[in-house]
């Protein structure tokens, strides 16, 4: 074997131990590196949290109160489609007051729990008048019934009318609360 060869053969074997043993070690450092840092980013938020302790439990104990605060205040489900009538009664008779013309309501949904003592109904209401009227109409509702959402609303100038007469075409849902659910 030539000096050259035995030269090439030396530089081969250090690449080879380069690539084999130095590299995975530097990767393992790296891999290390991370994970510390990760954890003691971790450590540094549950001392933060700790330190805060008296604050972090304050804000839920209020947390807590306005949830049940809230809870309370929705109508209760006791029974369903007498619920659904009251609700439907409540809704109509808002809406009827800024003279607008209820084309539908329909239940789309029975009752539905979400949990927490939360239950919805969902809705579909459509609604004719003018553009004013419409949207009076549509503002009352979300003012004087807060536990009512609308999810989604479509308005569009009215087929079947004349004039400036528009149609709005809301889907609510309506929260409730559930029969025995918690506080």
């Amino acid at each position: 074997m030539t000096s050259s060869q035995r030269q090439l053969l030396i530089f081969a074997a250090f690449l080879a131990a380069l690539q084999f043993v130095v590299k995975p070690i530097l990767s393992w450092q790296n891999d290390l590196t991370t994970e510390l840092g990760l954890t003691q980013g971790q450590v540094q938020r549950s001392e933060q949290l700790l330190s805060h302790a008296e604050q972090v439990i304050a804000a839920h104990q209020v947390a807590v109160e306005q949830r049940a605060t809230i809870v309370t205040s929705l109508p209760n489900a006791t029974e369903t489609t007498l619920l659904q009538i009251q609700m439907q009664d409540q809704i109509e008779t808002l809406l009827r007051t800024h003279t607008v013309a209820i084309d539908e309501f329909n239940w789309m949904t029975g009752l539905q729990s979400q949990g927490a003592g939360i239950a919805t109904l969902n809705a579909k209401v459509r609604i004719a008048g003018t553009i004013e009227h419409v949207a009076q109409a549509q503002l009352a509702l979300m003012e004087q019934m807060p536990f009512v959402r609308q999810q989604s609303i479509e308005l569009r100038p009215s087929q079947r009318r004349r004039g400036n007469v528009h149609e709005l075409t809301i889907i609510l849902q309506v929260a409730v609360r559930e029969q025995g659910g918690p506080l």
